[in-house]
């Protein structure tokens, strides 16, 4: 995160409280996004699903579906936790260092940046939903499988 500018990383998640403050981001912030996504994404998938495989090894048979849902689905929920706790509500929305600052809003730093911790808890919530039915898929693919 450190690494690229929040236009880059974050620009999706602020609230338009944040970003209708500053210029749209550009086709190529967009571009540098999307290839950035994709490491997490694989990460998204593989980590369940390889931690999936290595619970049905140790069942003597086939693992049962929702043993399989909930090993993945307890997986993603770790990383959409730490996600919500550590970055979005201690270092977004409390301890808001100025890497997390979308250039030309810093005077927003007190007030909407605060207010990010509530609107990026809703977000999770909806996230849940998302992280739930790609948990029943990958524990679907394995049972299948």
């Amino acid at each position: 995160m450190r690494l690229l500018s929040p236009r880059i990383w974050g620009f999706s998640d602020y609230p338009e409280a944040i970003t209708s403050k500053v210029e749209p981001q550009t086709k190529r912030e967009r571009q540098i996004g999307s290839i950035a996504f994709i490491p997490f994404l694989l990460l998204m998938i593989g980590i369940p699903l390889i931690s999936t495989l290595i619970l049905e090894s140790t069942y003597t048979g086939q693992i049962p579906l929702i043993d399989a849902f909930l090993n993945a689905f307890c997986v993603l929920m770790f990383g959409n936790l730490a996600d919500l706790i550590i970055l979005d509500l201690l270092i977004v929305g409390t301890i808001t260092p100025s890497w997390v600052i979308i250039p030309g809003t810093e005077n927003l730093k007190e007030t909407e940046y605060k207010a990010f911790r509530k609107s990026h808890t809703i977000g999770h919530i909806y996230g849940t939903i998302f992280l739930a039915l790609l948990s029943f898929a990958i524990a679907v693919v394995i049972v299948i499988f």
